[in-house]
């Protein structure tokens, strides 16, 4: 873990701030994707605190993004859920965009897991559940870039061939099978966004070997790495990459598909937890 001494300005401040409010010290963190925050909402929590009152911290500007960490506990084990969370395309730098994530790190979190909704670049259709196991970084930018490193308290050069991680891919795939739900694994490709892929970007990505594509979740990882973090991640896709959307809705057709199996991701992730604390 991260050792205190080597935390400086917002990282630090928002890291004290939260030990002085949470009655516990989380080992787990989740990052819910657009559409997922009633994950956080069924939780039972000790404490919810919207990110406008974490120094630092940035705000969620995009619709199915509350934008608040909530603590609560699963058999014994502490959790820190990031309802929502920020994107590239908001403004916002990849420091920035993983700020959440480095500050769970300083809180004590050692395991991460990392939940989106994605575009299908394969025959996989909209509701269908993707473990991610490998993923393609092609926003242009990436989180560790800077003169001193996330504020020189972790390195550049950083092992990302198994970012994700396999023995939680095995339990994932466990709890996937025992719960009845079919779950494939696949790349994801992580663009900026914030506009949907042209068909013929679409077929580029599907070539470059990626069976989905998101505007998020790759940056959180490549910090969580950084960190020494353990990842899991689940893209849930929500529409076809390269086909038309209704131009007035398309983010709300998004997040009503993601809304509509909130519930067997919800499913899937008490199982992981449980199988964490097993």
């Amino acid at each position: 873990m991260v050792q205190d001494e080597f935390w400086q300005g917002p990282l630090e401040a928002a890291v004290q701030a939260l030990r002085s409010r949470l009655p516990g010290r989380p080992s787990v963190g989740i990052v819910l994707g657009s559409g997922l925050g009633a994950y956080a909402d069924r939780a039972k929590a000790s404490a919810t605190i919207p990110y406008r009152e974490i120094p630092g911290f940035p705000h969620c500007s995009v619709e199915g993004h509350a934008g608040r960490l909530v603590l609560t506990e699963r058999a014994g084990v502490c959790i820190a859920i990031l309802q929502g969370r920020v994107h590239r395309y908001e403004g916002y730098t990849l420091e920035m965009v993983t700020r959440p994530v480095r500050v769970l790190a300083g809180l004590g979190v050692t395991t991460l897991i990392v939940t989106c909704a994605a575009g299908a670049l394969d025959e996989a259709q909209p509701g269908a559940c993707m473990l991610i196991e490998d993923h393609l970084n092609l926003m242009g930018d990436n989180p560790l870039i800077g003169p001193a490193p996330g504020g020189g308290w972790f390195g550049r050069f950083v092992e990302m061939a198994e970012a994700y991680d396999p023995v939680l891919l095995a339990l994932a795939e466990q709890v996937a099978r025992t719960a009845g739900i079919p779950m494939t694994r696949g790349v994801l490709a992580a663009v900026a966004g914030p506009t949907y892929e042209t068909r013929a970007e679409a077929a580029m990505l599907g070539r470059l070997g990626a069976q989905a594509v998101s505007m998020s979740t790759v940056p959180e990882v490549m910090a969580a790495r950084a960190l020494g973090l353990r990842v899991l991640g689940l893209a849930l896709i929500t529409n076809r990459s390269g086909a038309p959307l209704d131009r007035q809705i398309g983010h709300r057709q998004v997040l009503a598909m993601a809304a509509s199996r909130a519930e067997t991701v919800g499913v899937w992730l008490d199982g992981v937890l449980d199988g964490l604390s097993a």
